[in-house]
């Protein structure tokens, strides 16, 4: 048996105004469809069921979580007090997960991201999962398609084992966000993979490496694990929680480790970094744009146009390059090359008591 940790607690700040700190970027319904997160959930409860399948969120996300995902189980939901980065969420996650299951293989997935051929990416986490059980720390590895900058890199080195004719290779190292012209190299030298920041392990495997690099956190996560399952869990978790390092668990543990191993995934995936993700996602017209909702354009080429007011038509005349985000939260509108800034503009208002509320 294995179980499945869907990490919901994130912001997304480069998707401003769309997604704020009270509505983050898993909420979001970009294809008309259904949302990041309800993506998420469908992919992973479908492959683990929902018994097996659990959200790790920030406590106030809550009651728009369960607008989502009205047939969740309160049961199967961890809440942090407040967000602290991946590591003290993982590490929550798999004492949780230890406590109530056992020492049973944890897959865990961000919410936030944009799967496609489904059924490889099932055969990829089976795959991980059987990695898992063996001791391994397991990332899935994305074949990159083109050099990008904004993601993480794995340098793949010898083939370690052949599960299901898929093969485990093991990561000599994590490389994160490099520049173009490195980008460029990893690309053209064929033995990198994205890090898709799709893990899978045991909670003793991950917590031991824990107490090895993050010993801090290990003893927060084992006075939160001695209080599990008793009337102090909830005073212990708002207590010692918001007190962890805050670190991600590929800074923390991952780029430190020597067990990690990587299993390559050959289906389609992204994590909608930015708004300029959604040109490898949606059709353009002829002119190059992406068009959202009430927008009358006129000699506009290359922009990337979203409208979330049914009352108010965005238009625009003879523009290019230009990404428009109208809501209800505020306005954006950012060139292409720039798109990257979004955070730094959102980090400006949460600073700002005044502004802070638009964020």
């Amino acid at each position: 048996m294995s179980v499945a940790v869907i990490m919901a607690g994130g912001f997304g700040k480069r998707l401003w105004p769309l997604s704020s700190l009270k509505y983050p970027k898993q909420f979001l319904i970009l294809d008309e469809r259904e949302s990041l997160l309800q993506a998420s959930y469908r992919r992973a409860s479908q492959f683990f069921g929902q018994e097996n399948t659990y959200l790790a969120i920030r406590r106030e996300l809550k009651e728009e979580l369960f607008s989502q995902l009205p047939s969740l189980s309160p049961e199967n939901l961890i809440l942090e007090p407040e967000g602290r980065d991946t590591a003290p969420c993982i590490g929550l996650a798999s004492v949780w997960i230890r406590k109530r299951k056992g020492d049973v293989p944890m897959v865990i997935f961000p919410a936030d991201h944009i799967i496609g051929d489904e059924e490889r990416f099932y055969k990829a986490i089976s795959v991980a999962a059987q990695g898992a059980e063996k001791g391994f720390l397991v990332t899935i590895g994305i074949k990159p398609t083109r050099p990008e900058t904004s993601y993480g890199y794995l340098k793949i080195g010898d083939r370690l084992k052949v599960i299901d004719e898929i093969s485990l290779f093991k990561v000599e190292r994590f490389t994160e966000k490099p520049s173009y012209k490195k980008a460029k190299e990893f690309f053209e030298q064929g033995s990198f993979l994205w890090n898709a920041g799709i893990f899978a392990w045991k909670p003793s495997t991950i917590l031991k490496e824990i107490k090895k690099y993050l010993p801090s956190l290990y003893e927060g996560l084992m006075k939160i694990e001695k209080a599990l399952g008793t009337e102090k869990e909830k005073q212990a978790i708002e207590e010692v929680y918001p007190l962890l390092p805050k670190i991600s668990i590929d800074y923390g543990v991952m780029e430190k480790a020597t067990k990690v191993v990587s299993v390559s995934g050959d289906f389609f995936w992204d994590d909608i970094g930015s708004w300029k993700a959604l040109e490898r996602i949606f059709p353009e017209d002829e002119q190059g744009n992406i068009i959202r909702g009430l927008v009358k354009e006129k000699e506009t080429s290359n922009c990337i146009l979203i409208n979330r007011e049914k009352d108010k038509i965005l238009g625009t005349i003879g523009v290019s390059n230009l990404i428009i985000i109208n809501s209800k939260r505020g306005i954006l509108v950012v060139s292409k090359e720039d798109v990257q800034k979004v955070k730094d503009l959102v980090d400006e208002l949460l600073e700002d008591e005044d502004l802070k509320r638009y964020a």
